[in-house]
């Protein structure tokens, strides 16, 4: 069985720290990856292929967005074992609509994260195997 692991990635540092904790106190993950670029996320996906990998999103970073994230993603072939939780204060309807386009993105969730949110991700069927 292939390893699993969160990642966080947004580039508000205070953000990040925050769901951190969320995420372990939700009993979700006990020690999630914090990533505040998502070039880093992708850099790790592509050297830890072998894993499993739940995502938690921004849409809006600087560099690598959560839009070219995923584009990455689907462009070299790294979507198989990832799904992704958009986690955004975006709430135009394309990007909602944008979001359902991409068959790994799982849950395009309001910010802020909450455990009420993080219990509704976890009953996912499309998330089976990857909490």
């Amino acid at each position: 069985m292939s390893r699993k692991e969160l990642f966080i990635v947004d580039d508000d540092r205070i953000i990040t720290m925050l769901y951190e904790q969320i995420v372990i106190k939700s009993g979700l993950h006990s020690s999630p990856r914090l990533f505040y670029s998502g070039q880093d996320a992708l850099n790790h996906i592509r050297n830890n292929r072998g894993y499993r990998y739940l995502v938690l999103l921004d849409i809006n970073m600087p560099g690598v967005s959560g839009w070219d994230f995923l584009d990455v993603l689907y462009r070299e072939d790294l979507t198989a074992n990832v799904r992704v939780a958009m986690v955004t204060s975006s709430v135009d309807p394309a990007d909602m609509e944008r979001a359902q386009s991409y068959d790994i993105v799982v849950e395009y969730i309001d910010k802020p994260l909450s455990f009420g949110k993080l219990e509704e991700l976890q009953r996912l069927e499309a998330l089976d195997g990857f909490c």
